[in-house]
């Protein structure tokens, strides 16, 4: 396969980068630098450092341009999300994202800076660094437990990347386990090795599961987490019960997700620190986020530059807003009705900032003048609501419905009525504009306002197999797109030109999604 050597070095526990031409992987530098890095366990943390810090890096590491949109993990959530119904964009401001909300950016095959080429050069990336750890961490010095750790993380490095290239570039598991995958790498990559091709969706899951399957052994006999940006033991069974979900594995769902909720001292995030603008990894309940530093900070080139109308930033005149119909669906008891300004007057409702209908106040910076604000990956919360909604689909309705007052309740004092007042069920009839008639709806109506913003809705979406429609009795949204079809292609990526180019066993006549 053709590829450009996107040069790795390690130090101080970051990357630092440097292009040559042609290609999609991250490769050391040489012999001596890859000997070096693998010496000593504890270099290796450095490495598994520097793919964390790779999380939210910007700019040209996974695009020629584009910075301002593609800053890592967070604006794959962000542009994902714009892809459904919940989140919405008043306007469209210096109009980045714009083209995700308005459905305008899956074709743009040819493009280096567009999100085809740049979510399959980066999860890709991210895949080849893990695989040069599990291929070279065996043979360093160390504690038997801190390797464990970082083979470990590398295994769920691995998983976590790979779930999103097959989500991204294919329809859901079920119903597609045949179809065309991608491409699969277990060991590294460089510019001289030969291109694999789709294979089959069934074929990538297997690889997730049996990256999380040997995660999970590995971290239960390594050294404690040392940092929320880690992946640890309770992370990796988070990541198995999400793709049990999608694969409709509801025992080991609700298995796995009760797994993940048990690590000693984590805690639901309190009222205090839910109206407290999720941007930082100390909250109680987070499990997994990105500690982001003043001088690692990527500024303009980040989530809250967007997400917070509060403060001068892209965000002030592109404001992002939940659906009104959500909004309308959240208790008016309920903490979480603060995360959004709710209907505001015409005549006091402005050109920028945060006076605006339904503009969302969740996620808001630390401090103006800063953008140094963490960004969240994984919380509690969404265990539960995976576990509830798992027991919920094998009929065990009591055992849903205390899961769903344990995580929602306490944020609302009138939802146990909610819960005890609707009937059991597990035929999924919600869509944009209701109704909610049984259990299983209200399960999937609290996760979509609980995780709202927080990049699952359009996964969710397909999923589901609901489609959605923008244009219900009373919209806020400024595009009405409406798919109906829940085997729609308009949420898959279609595959970058670069990748045919250069590799031999992808051909574009037959290769590529529709």
């Amino acid at each position: 396969m053709k590829r450009k050597n996107i040069l790795l070095f390690v130090l101080l526990g970051v990357f630092a980068y440097s292009c040559t031409e042609d290609t999609l992987d991250t490769v050391p530098t040489d012999k001596t630098t890859k000997e070096e890095v693998f010496k000593t366990v504890e270099n290796a943390y450095s490495t598994i450092n520097g793919i964390y810090r790779a999380f939210y890096v910007a700019d040209d590491i996974w695009s020629d341009s584009y910075g301002t949109e593609n800053f890592g993990i967070a604006s794959v959530n962000l542009a994902s999300d714009l892809m459904g119904d919940d989140l919405l964009m008043h306007e469209q401001g210096s109009a980045w994202f714009w083209y995700d909300y308005r459905y305008w950016v899956r074709t743009e095959v040819n493009s280096t800076s567009d999100r085809p080429f740049v979510w399959w050069n980066m999860f890709y990336k991210h895949i080849n660094n893990a695989n040069y750890v599990l291929a070279n961490i065996d043979a360093a010095k160390g504690e038997e437990v801190e390797r464990n750790n970082v083979k470990g993380q590398a295994h769920a490095i691995r998983a976590f990347a790979y779930l999103h290239l097959i989500q991204f570039y294919q329809r859901t598991y079920i119903g597609h386990e045949n179809d065309p995958g991608v491409p699969l790498y277990t060991e590294p990559t460089t510019k001289e090795t030969e291109g694999k091709g789709r294979g089959t969706v069934e074929e990538v899951y297997t690889q997730i599961n049996s990256d999380l399957d040997a995660a999970i052994a590995l971290l239960k006999k390594a050294s404690p987490q040392r940092h929320k940006s880690h992946i640890d033991l309770y992370v990796a069974y988070g990541l198995k019960a999400r793709v049990a979900m999608v694969q409709n594995k509801w025992g080991d769902a609700a298995s796995f997700a009760k797994l993940a909720r048990e690590k000693s001292g984590l805690e639901k995030m309190t009222k205090a620190e839910l109206q407290g603008g999720f941007n930082t990894v100390n909250a109680s309940g987070w499990m997994w986020g990105s500690e982001i530093n003043e001088d690692q900070s990527t500024s303009w080139y980040s989530f809250f530059n967007h997400m917070d109308a509060g403060v001068e930033g892209h965000g002030y005149k592109a404001r992002k807003c939940i659906s009104k119909w959500l909004y309308d669906q959240i208790g008016d008891n309920d903490v979480r009705k603060t995360w959004f300004k709710g209907a505001i007057p015409e005549e006091e409702e402005e050109s920028k900032g945060v006076n605006v209908s339904y503009n969302q106040m969740k996620f808001r910076v630390k401090s103006a003048g800063s953008w140094a604000s963490d960004y969240i990956y994984m919380r509690v919360a969404e265990m539960y609501l995976i576990q509830a909604e798992a027991e919920c689909r094998l009929g065990n309705f009591g055992t849903a419905r205390t899961l769903l007052k344990e995580v929602i309740s306490y944020k609302d004092p009138d939802f146990d009525s909610v819960v005890d007042a609707v009937s059991d069920g597990t035929t999924l009839n919600l869509n944009t504009a209701g109704p909610v008639l049984n259990l299983l709806d209200l399960i999937i109506l609290q996760r979509r306002i609980e995780l709202w913003g927080e990049g699952f809705r359009v996964q969710d979406i397909m999923r589901l197999k609901t489609g959605f429609d923008r244009n219900y009795d009373g919209t806020n949204h400024k595009d009405k797109t409406t798919i109906s079809d829940p085997e729609s292609w308009e949420w898959i990526m279609m595959i970058p030109q670069k990748e045919f180019d250069g590799n031999i066993n992808m051909d574009p006549t037959k290769d590529q999604n529709p």
